[in-house]
């Protein structure tokens, strides 16, 4: 008698161990695995700006959506043309200009459809306290908006970017070939470069945490040579656009094969 307890009782434990496998395996699939069958670093083409057709990298991908960033700098537009000392992402003209005008002009009724209200409370990790003497506040400020198109935080950057020798940092003392922008023939037109080079700055989404030492009355941007740095706001056209944005993936969206 005890030996036929004993077999169902490993007869249920076999059996319960099965359905918990299948269990978890189903809870994974739809928490890990995309259904989209590209990676990162692919490139696709999507919308079309001043005649060029829109070259974007893949950055990330969750579930059926992509995050996207240009893979060229598409336009030269000042950051903010309010006159204002210190303006945040969310209060930017740069904003309202991606939102609006860029995001009509850029993209058809169909394009538009796809594209993904999205916010971001960035990567936590890559960021640094401003005071010695605790963790927070962070110097790096977020978006802590939705928005269609943005800038990418600067610890977005370093997550979905290769991270550079200095432990996660993108120092202004050296320069990353990983973060180097090229200008489309239309954003040469408007550029004002500092520098004559070949590639260009970029607008990153936000100024510092505002110690009051007026460094935080700068936005941060990449440099011309791949360095993190931060420039004025002034209504200038030295930098950039390099929008990013998610967009729902659809099979029939035009993938650049690799060569």
């Amino acid at each position: 008698m005890k030996r036929k307890w004993y077999h169902l009782l490993i007869f249920l434990g076999v059996v319960g161990a099965y359905i918990g496998l299948l269990s978890c395996g189903k809870s994974k699939e739809i928490v890990d695995v995309s259904t989209v069958l590209l990676e990162r670093g692919q490139h696709i083409i999507y919308g079309s700006y001043q005649g060029e057709a829109i070259e974007w990298r893949v950055l990330d991908k969750k579930g059926d959506e992509v995050l996207l960033i240009s893979e060229y700098g598409l336009d030269a537009q000042p950051y903010d043309t309010s006159g204002k000392k210190r303006v945040l992402w969310k209060d930017s003209t740069i904003r309202k200009w991606l939102n609006d005008d860029f995001y009509n002009s850029a993209f058809s009724e169909e394009e538009r459809e796809n594209i993904v209200l999205s916010s971001s409370e960035g990567f936590e990790e890559y960021n640094g306290p401003v005071y010695l003497t605790s963790e927070k506040p962070y110097a790096h400020l977020e978006r802590e908006t939705e928005d269609k198109l943005f800038f990418l935080s600067y610890t977005e950057l370093v997550a979905y970017f290769a991270k550079d020798p200095c432990g996660g940092y993108y120092s202004d003392h050296y320069g990353h070939s990983e973060i180097l922008c090229y200008p489309t023939e239309y954003a040469k037109q408007n550029l004002k470069p500092l520098y004559k080079t070949d590639t260009c700055g970029w607008w990153l989404c936000n100024p510092q945490f505002d110690t009051g030492d007026g460094v935080s009355d700068e936005v941060e941007i990449i440099s011309a040579f791949g360095e993190w740095s931060v420039a004025s706001m002034m209504d200038t056209r030295q930098y950039a656009v390099r929008p990013a944005m998610w967009v729902t993936w659809q099979n029939d969206m035009q993938v650049i094969d690799e060569k």
